[in-house]
Order: C-alpha cells, then structure tokens, then sequence
C-alpha cells in the first residue's frame, strides 16, 4: 500500500481530469486538502470517484497561508465539530518573498500568526492533527511546539528543513511526522540528509500533487507516490516494498487510523 499524505485533487483533476479512473487498480490511500468551501464540495466528489475504483482518501480543510483571503473558519469549525476531516490544514506560515503578502514584515506575520492560531485552537479542541505548511518559519514551529505537542499529530507537509531541528521538535515531545515528496528525488540537500536520518516511524511520503512535480515533469501525477516511495527506500538503504509498509503505517498513524 502506497500512502500519500497530502495532494490537491480539485487542482489535478484540471490538469489530468480522469485520473480517478486512471488509477484503479494502485493500492494507495491519501489526504486530499481543501481551502475554501467550493473546492472542498468539488474535492468529495472527487474522493467518491477515487472510492469507487478501491482508492481511499480522507480530507483535511485548512486557511492557507499563502491565500488567507479566501479561508472560511466557520466551515472549518462545521467539518470538524462534524467529523467529516480527518486533519486542518494546511495551515502554518510562508515568509519566501516571492509575493509582497509573503515578505516578513510585522502586518504579514501578525495575519499569518492570526490564521494559524485560530486552526491550532480547533485542532486542540477537536483533537485533531495538523499539517503545516512553513516556508521561512522554522522558528516559529519552536515556538508554538508547546501547544503542538498537545495535538495527536503535527504532519510537517513537504519538510525541507534540517535534521537537527526535527530531532529537537521530537525531543520537545511533539508528535512530528515529517513528509517528503519529490524533493528528494530532485536533489534537496537538507530534505535528502532529513530524510537519511530520522526515525523510520517519522517519515511520510507525498505528491502535493500536481504540485512540485519530480524534474522533468509538468505536474506531479498521482501515480508519482510510487517514485517518491522508491525514492525514499533508497535514501534509507531499503526496498521500496519495505519502505512503502512504514510509510503506510505511519500513515495511519498520523491520521488517526486512516
């Protein structure tokens, strides 16, 4: 079983608009995020096809950090209070610079820090886990771990960091997974050593799909978990079987038995 912890259906299915049916016969799961009410309707459609040919998925819903302009706590809070999400997120911070909303300048980081609170206070009361996105904002992970640490789960999505900061959040009693896509096929330094490193139990695979697709690629497919996977039992020295096992495992884990 191959899992992947976090793709975007409603954005893959406008680049590749069969690939529910396209992937029958993959033994996969996934997490299948949402960040407004319109793609999340559009999204369970899309887990219903993906169902129907033997591929099970759960769904997180999340204000991003990247788009908090078009978040919808209300609708948060209803899925959660309803049990219809298995996770919030994505949710955390992104300082890159790439746009002006994305620059670490007090106005940015206090709405940023505004969002991602009010998810982190549903998720602890909901006792669900959360997945962050973090761009630029590794500190800002440290300093919120005290109330990560009371979360079942905090899935660090598409980590680049560095080993030794994933090390310290476990060592703070923040039940951490870290997740790799294909940045450690595409020759990510940092994620590559993170990856080589930590505990078997704290790894998860992903696409992000279509998202950060493997070089060479227009999108990332969701048949590109198997490349990840096999990419990950490399890095790690093991079989891909093998490898897809744990990653499965913890999988379920992280998302509460999915």
């Amino acid at each position: 079983m191959l899992a992947d912890a976090h793709l975007h259906l409603v954005d893959l299915a406008r680049l590749e608009p069969g690939f529910p049916e396209a992937a029958r016969g993959l033994a996969w799961k996934g997490c299948a995020a949402s960040h407004e009410r319109p793609e999340f309707e559009a999204s369970e459609a899309l887990r219903a096809r993906l169902a129907a040919g033997g591929l099970a998925a759960v769904a997180s819903f999340g204000i991003h950090p990247q788009a908090l302009g078009i978040g919808d706590p209300g609708f948060l809070e209803r899925l959660a209070a309803e049990g219809r999400i298995a996770a919030i997120g994505e949710a955390g911070f992104d300082f890159f610079g790439d746009r002006p909303g994305l620059v670490r300048s007090p106005e940015n980081e206090a709405a940023q820090r505004e969002a991602f609170e009010l998810q982190l206070g549903i998720a602890e009361r909901r006792g669900l886990p959360l997945i962050l996105h973090l761009r630029k904002a590794m500190d800002l992970a440290f300093e919120y771990s005290p109330r990560l640490k009371r979360l079942p789960a905090a899935i660090f999505h598409s980590y680049s960091g560095g080993a030794g900061e994933a090390a310290s959040l476990l060592s703070r009693g923040v039940e951490a997974y870290f997740s790799f896509g294909a940045v450690v096929l595409n020759g990510h330094k940092r994620a590559i050593e993170a990856c080589a490193s930590l505990p078997a139990e704290r790894l998860l695979s992903e696409t992000d799909a279509p998202w950060q697709p493997p070089r060479g690629s227009a999108y990332c497919a969701l048949g590109d978990i198997v490349k990840v996977v096999a990419g990950i039992a490399a890095i790690r020295g093991r079989p891909a079987e093998d490898a897809g096992e744990t990653l499965s495992a913890n999988f379920s884990r992280a998302y509460g038995g999915s």
